[in-house]
């Protein structure tokens, strides 16, 4: 299945990226599955104090969206349907990794986290690397 396919099965308003505000609003559905998905695994587990604070950090690097990440492929998104391209694969991965929260436990939080953080750099990464290309 496409990322932008798998992103809407998930997620069932989500607008995609054939404009300015659709690349917006994708972006914060993305961010607050992943957030929702954090809350409810601190909520569900006794976490360690360091594997909460990490939790607790996650959780605010998702509420907040770079201003700069967004005007993405404005070149020629008017002209053809966008289907977010490398975006909608690293958003596509953020919410299966979101996904996963659900089977996490104590003991294995602390390795979900790593691959929390890690993905996230690399999405930033990826909206960073896309920018860049529409300027």
């Amino acid at each position: 299945m496409e990322p932008l396919a798998q992103l809407r099965a998930k997620i069932a308003e989500f607008p995609g990226y054939d404009s300015a505000l659709d690349r917006r609003r994708s972006d914060q559905f993305v961010r607050s599955y992943l957030g929702e998905a954090l809350a409810d695994l601190e909520a569900r587990c006794q976490l360690a104090p360091e594997d909460r604070a990490r939790v607790d950090a996650l959780m605010l690097r998702v509420a907040f969206a770079d201003p700069t990440a967004f005007d993405v492929h404005d070149g020629h998104a008017a002209a053809r349907a966008n289907d977010g391209g490398p975006i909608a694969a690293a958003d596509a991965a953020t919410v299966a990794l979101a996904g996963e929260a659900a089977t996490v436990n104590a003991d294995s939080a602390s390795r979900y986290l790593d691959g929390v953080t890690a993905l996230l750099d690399r999405r930033d990464a990826t909206l960073r690397a896309a920018a860049s290309k529409s300027l």
